[in-house]
């Protein structure tokens, strides 16, 4: 996205508090994509910053307003999402939401970029499963995976490409690092990886 097309859609989002039912413009004039969530996705910090579509697409918004989402939408449960869709991959970038196409929508009030994560708490995790999806970066960068119990492995900025091979749907995955575990799931930065347990190696090491 252009410098000059990411000020003009930030300029938007100067409105109303989010959660108000006025804005000064439309927020259903966005593209809008609804799905039933399937789960919502932890990161490895511990907040709740996006949410996996039954249909497939993924779906970023900030994590200070997971709480207000998961209020209209609980899993199994429609949502329609007003937003920016990634060219390169199916993730969307949520700027407003509602139960229904014909209820008022609650705004969210900034981009969430995920650019200024904080380290992960010091929790050594260790992981195994089949992947569900990859796990993208809002501009549709694939930077991890989604195991089919809703586990989050994500990986170090610029290495998941040379780990391509692991993070395809239906790949068997394994991966060791730190993160946060708790009733809402589990989410690590990886820092060794493989197909299994048994076979786990540092990022970047060649594959046995």
């Amino acid at each position: 996205m252009s410098t000059s097309r990411r000020i003009a859609l930030g300029l938007l989002l100067i409105a109303a508090p989010a959660g108000a039912a006025e804005f000064w413009f439309d927020p259903t004039q966005l593209p809008s994509f609804t799905g039933t969530v399937e789960r919502y996705l932890l990161n490895p910090q511990g907040g709740t910053d996006a949410l996996l579509f039954r249909e497939g697409p993924q779906v970023v918004f900030p994590p200070d307003v997971a709480q207000a989402v998961r209020r209209v939408a609980p899993v199994g449960r429609p949502i329609v999402v007003w937003g920016i869709r990634a060219r390169s991959a199916p993730v969307i970038t949520m700027l407003a939401f509602a139960p229904a196409a014909d209820a008022p929508p609650t705004l969210v009030d900034r981009f969430y970029w995920r650019a200024d994560r904080q380290p992960p708490p010091e929790r050594m995790l260790s992981v195994a499963g089949t992947v569900r999806a990859p796990f993208y970066e809002s501009q549709g960068q694939v930077s991890g995976a989604v195991l089919d119990d809703g586990t989050v492995v994500m990986l170090p900025p610029g290495r998941a490409e040379a780990e391509r091979a692991l993070l395809q749907p239906g790949a068997r995955l394994a991966a060791s690092g730190s993160g946060t575990e708790g009733p809402d799931g589990r989410a690590l930065l990886a820092n060794r990886i493989g197909d299994k347990p048994e076979t786990l190696r540092p990022l970047g090491a060649a594959p046995r």
